[in-house]
């Protein structure tokens, strides 16, 4: 099950899963941009809001009815409203946190009480660099992703005896649908390319690359991780 996984790093993580071998479900809240993703994918198509938690429920009991089990989990789904700190409304704080901090978190939580009947399971929070340090304009998205990398901790250190490994990837400067007109500005992504080491922009599949990686079994013993793939920006 991949959240947001019709667009960004989202589609990207399907892909990489689909690839090899696995049979994807893709979550989303936009039934026409979802469905066609999935075609495309060839991935199965559940429509969900993840800021709802009884939709929730409702998207993982649908799983398990159709398939009887969970084996990975990736969390994608995921925006950002911009705003100076001094003009961020509540309204905004809200429902930030409520898809990418809550929604992770329930998710996380749902998948979890399927993977523990099996006794097995991969769990994969996309987070950002602003889950370690402070975003420009981005208070309410870097206080939202900050909590996914300290939830992760968190579930990782509490299901690691139910063998469900928890751990995050934690992307750079990646151009999606959440950033590409901040890429357009010419002096903002020159000022943001000159503080990355690889010297561009991250592409998707990388962080898809990651995702299969840590739900593989050449990870079986990595949980409660936080994986910076970032070009290097945050090493200086």
């Amino acid at each position: 099950m991949v959240t947001g996984g019709a667009t960004g790093l989202g589609r990207a993580s399907a892909n990489a899963l689909r690839n090899a071998g696995c049979h994807v479900i893709i979550a989303g809240r936009r039934h026409d941009v979802l469905e066609s993703a999935a075609s495309e994918l060839g991935a199965e198509a559940i429509v969900c809001d993840v800021i709802d938690v009884d939709a929730i429920s409702g998207l993982f009991a649908e799983v398990e009815e159709r398939h009887g089990k969970l084996d990975i989990l990736v969390n994608a789904a995921g925006l950002n409203r911009r705003a100076p700190a001094l003009e961020a409304t509540p309204e905004d704080w809200d429902f930030v946190n409520d898809v990418n901090s809550r929604g992770t978190f329930f998710c996380c939580q749902a998948a979890a009480r399927i993977m523990q009947r099996a006794g097995y399971g991969r769990i994969v929070n996309i987070g950002s660099m602003a889950s370690e340090i402070g975003i420009i304009h981005a208070s309410a998205y870097a206080a939202a992703k900050g909590g996914v990398k300290l939830a992760t901790m968190t579930m990782a250190a509490e299901w690691a005896p139910l063998c469900i490994n928890v751990n995050a990837v934690l992307p750079g400067w990646f151009k999606t649908e959440l950033t590409e007109k901040l890429f357009e500005d010419d002096a903002w992504r020159n000022r943001v390319l000159a503080r990355i080491p690889k010297g561009r922009g991250g592409v998707p599949d990388e962080v898809g690359n990651m995702v299969l990686f840590l739900v593989s079994p050449l990870a079986d013993y990595v949980t409660g991780e936080a994986i910076r793939v970032d070009g290097g920006a945050l090493a200086w």
